[in-house]
């Protein structure tokens, strides 16, 4: 189902590669405007601005006089101003949504066109244009974006006794809409860059308090000596709520295993904040592995949490022993705080509930963890020894007292899957020639050639495969602008045949490099990996896809930072 309605859809629910896959379809037999627009709109949406830009241009230059056409053209090339800060970017951005705001009096495409005439330095106009916008809504909307642009417009004014009232308004509307919130404090974050005094305003919309959040299990039965028993829940739970409202914490990361973790995941439903689960694998017998053991009580709390908040599942299949499943959870459980925190312009938390003792020893399951957080001054780590009268701690041989039966040759990888159908024939034997000759230290699992111009590396250490990712990111600076690669990454976990590599995750991995164009994209799973490299990469959100095994996967664009 391609139709113009489907894919406006898929756009509407974030699904942003798909939709511009689909869209190809349609323009390889029938250019409408509709489809162009849709085009031009996921393209952008996807993190290719620049690729958009070719396009609405010259659709813009054939129908002047559409204002979807302009709407759109205008966002893109304000996302450039934002991107490059480049002020003939935010000129054409005004002078564009200026025209479809003289055509439409749409009052979106009029603030628009005001703010941006402000960050030109045409404050006169942007006062001209922001009185007429206050002219046109109701002073007494309870409508949330009516309420924000009459906030920003009296901003423009320069009225900000008349800003703040309808700022107020607009976040007590906003609730827990944190996608709204942050809208409105990126906006008033660009405009502090060209007028002043809207200090007061953007506290108003402070991004909420990002925390990861890991921690011990209650003791197993046949645990030797007091770590996390049963009778201190009370104090850990307590000392978990004063640690949250210290931080002003409204969106956790967290798994869901019996003791610490149900502990911070209720504290935060009690507090009515946002809690986002993760799961290693399999959940009935993650209830088995994680949870029973204590007790059916902490059984129905678990499955409470589950069926109030969203679930990541790492992998559906079962855990059968690999414990290298949690040592992947925790990483994707830090790695999402950072990715959600960077689109909040702050640095998220990481709260913990370890013992000092086994923290001094620098092993162990929950407490390996550590150090892979960079930001060692953002956290708060809640001791259970100060609640044990005898807390001396005898080392285990694994984190995990259930045993499973083991599966053979299933092995947790990181695919990079390299695509350069784009490239000339004298590119591609340059690319092969330099593949070929890598640092024997950095050689994947599994390297295999899928089709001529198709190669999938399979790698059981990711800082492997970040390796092999800048190498060719290196590589990509020098071809010419003409010549295309696209860069796939995914991680999960596969099975070893004779026959080769199989499972849904190397299914997934192709299936996303299908979708790519040109340049770096990785699953979410892979992206919060990539994000525990702090200041080394950046990762723009590009949407999500919806895999053929009924996945549902975000995805990033990946580039090698500037800071």
């Amino acid at each position: 189902m391609d139709t113009p309605d489907h894919i406006e859809a898929l756009i509407s629910q974030g699904r942003y590669l798909e939709a511009r896959y689909l869209i190809e379809n349609i323009t390889t037999n029938s250019n409408t405007l509709k489809s162009e627009q849709l085009y031009g709109l996921a393209l952008s949406k996807s993190g290719m601005p620049e690729d958009a830009l070719q396009r609405l241009e010259a659709l813009y230059k054939a129908y002047p006089d559409d204002p979807e056409t302009a709407g759109i053209l205008g966002s893109v090339y304000k996302e450039l101003f934002k991107k490059n800060q480049q002020t003939s970017f935010a000129k054409l951005a005004r002078d564009t949504y200026l025209k479809n705001f003289i055509a439409t009096k749409n009052y979106y495409t009029g603030i628009n066109a005001a703010a941006m005439s402000a960050m030109i330095m045409q404050g006169s106009k942007s006062r001209e244009i922001a009185n007429e916008i206050i002219g046109m809504i109701d002073p007494d909307t309870n409508n949330f974006w009516e309420l924000a642009t009459l906030g920003e417009a009296y901003l423009l004014i320069k009225n900000r006794n008349k800003a703040i009232e309808y700022y107020l308004k607009a976040r007590k509307a906003a609730g827990t809409d944190w996608g709204k919130i942050g809208s409105v404090y990126n906006q008033l974050w660009l405009l502090n860059h060209y007028i002043d005094g809207n200090q007061e305003a953007m506290k108003i919309f402070n991004p909420p308090g990002v925390v990861a959040f890991v921690g011990h299990m209650i003791d197993h039965p046949s645990r030797k000596t007091a770590r996390f028993p049963a009778a201190i829940e009370t104090q850990i739970k307590n000392s978990i709520l004063n640690s949250l409202q210290t931080l002003n914490a409204h969106i956790g990361f967290c798994s869901i295993a019996c003791g610490s973790d149900i502990l911070f995941a209720e504290t935060m439903a009690e507090l009515g904040r946002e809690v986002n689960i993760f799961l290693p694998f399999d959940v009935n017998d993650f209830t088995e592995v994680s949870v029973r053991f204590a007790g059916e009580q902490w059984v129905q709390r678990f499955k409470s949490l589950i069926e109030k908040f969203p679930v990541n599942i790492i992998t559906e299949e079962k855990y059968a022993g690999y414990d290298e499943l949690f040592g992947l959870q925790s990483k994707v459980i830090l790695g999402s705080a950072l990715l959600r925190s960077a689109t909040q312009q702050n640095k998220a938390t990481l709260l913990t509930v370890l013992s000092e003792t086994e923290l001094k020893q620098k092993e162990g399951g929950t407490n390996s963890s550590l150090s892979l957080w960079p930001y060692r001054q953002n956290h708060i780590n809640i001791n259970p020894d100060m609640f044990v009268s005898h807390n001396t701690i005898v080392p285990r041989a694994s984190a995990n007292e259930q045993k499973s039966e083991t599966i053979s040759n299933r092995h947790l990888v990181h695919f990079i899957v390299i695509n350069f159908i784009g490239l000339s024939q004298f590119h591609k034997d340059k690319l092969g020639k330099d593949l070929e000759q890598l640092n024997p230290d950095t050689l994947p699992f599994i390297k295999k050639q899928i089709e001529t111009d198709i190669l999938i590396y399979a790698f059981k250490s990711e800082f492997n495969a970040f390796d092999l990712l800048d190498h060719l990111q290196g590589t990509m600076k020098y071809l010419p602008a003409d010549q295309k690669i696209s860069i796939t990454i995914h991680s999960g976990l596969i099975h070893q045949e004779e026959s080769g590599l199989k499972g849904e995750a190397l299914e997934t991995a192709m299936e996303l490099n299908k979708l790519s164009l040109a340049g770096i994209i990785v699953s979410e799973h892979a992206a919060a990996l990539l994000s525990l490299q702090v200041n080394k990469y950046t990762l723009d959100y590009a949407g999500s896809i919806l895999t053929q095994h009924a996945r549902k996967y975000s995805i990033y664009r990946v580039s090698m930072s500037a800071k």
